[in-house]
């Protein structure tokens, strides 16, 4: 019977089923992402911002979604919380996780009309805007954070927990080695996405760029950045998600999609 309940249950009982809750819930994030490319993207102009294109090409849906897969995988056998367990509330897997998220969004679209930081990278970059216009905001970024969890998190932590923690030290000191990793790698993502916005010409004004926009993202994404990797562990993987989906519904589509073209009108 393949059921989210039996799932659940299967894996209360702590055995630990190859096709569990987290790889169920996984394929069907994996497929809402090609879903929009293949449904929803055809209906609207071609995406302007290299970096977002990028992550709606096959070959970075494919890629994502396999190392999820091996991701997941590990991570049933390292001691992550199953996505679907039992033990854990709707509280804590999607209230907590999204009033979190929502906090974070909220404090950098506070922050961004002060420093325009924003607005300088999309001057910059040679685009209207640092953000998809709405409505395909809509489907943009509640689909390609699949990606994103994907490479900085569920690949990431389980992978080196195993190799360091399990491979190793034989399964000795897993706790202070995943909160080393999660210390070290939650800058990867907020560095990573950067990375991106650093053409020739903003790395001429590379002081403004550090003020107005590398400081901010800093400060909004790492601490968001532990607390995915925190809640993924103890929660599983739908709570780091959450976490996302709410910084990402106040951050690109309520601020970047509605807000922000009217500030910058």
């Amino acid at each position: 019977m393949t059921t989210i309940s039996s799932y659940a249950t299967t894996e209360k009982i702590g055995r630990k089923p190859f096709f569990s809750s987290s790889i169920f819930v996984w394929l069907i994030l994996v497929g809402y992402l090609a879903l929009v490319k293949l449904v929803v993207l055809p209906f609207f102009p071609l995406i302007e911002i290299d970096s977002i294109a990028a992550i709606f090409s096959w070959g970075a849906i494919v890629s994502a979604g396999s190392i999820g897969l091996v991701g997941l995988w590990l991570a049933d056998r390292t001691g992550f919380m199953p996505a679907l367990d039992p033990s854990v509330s709707n509280r804590q897997r999607y209230w907590i996780p999204l009033l979190i998220g929502g906090v974070i969004g909220t404090v950098a679209s506070l922050l961004d009309p002060i420093t325009r930081g924003t607005q300088f990278i999309a001057e910059n970059m040679g685009v209207a805007s640092f953000n998809t216009d709405y409505p395909l905001s809509l489907f943009i970024y509640t689909s390609g954070t699949v990606v994103i969890e994907a490479i900085f998190r569920l690949f990431l932590f389980p992978v080196l927990l195993w190799l360091i923690s399990y491979a190793v030290l034989k399964r000795r000191w897993q706790e202070q080695t995943f909160w080393v990793l999660i210390l070290i790698f939650s800058f990867l993502e907020p560095l990573g996405q950067l990375s991106g916005q650093m053409t020739p010409k903003v790395m001429d004004n590379f002081g403004q760029f550090f003020v107005t926009m590398f400081l901010p993202m800093l400060l909004t994404n790492y601490p968001m950045g532990v607390a995915q990797a925190y809640l993924f562990r103890r929660y599983g993987f739908l709570a780091s998600f959450m976490v996302r989906m709410s910084y990402y519904i106040i951050w690109h589509i309520v601020y970047g999609s509605l807000i922000y073209p009217l500030l910058n009108a």
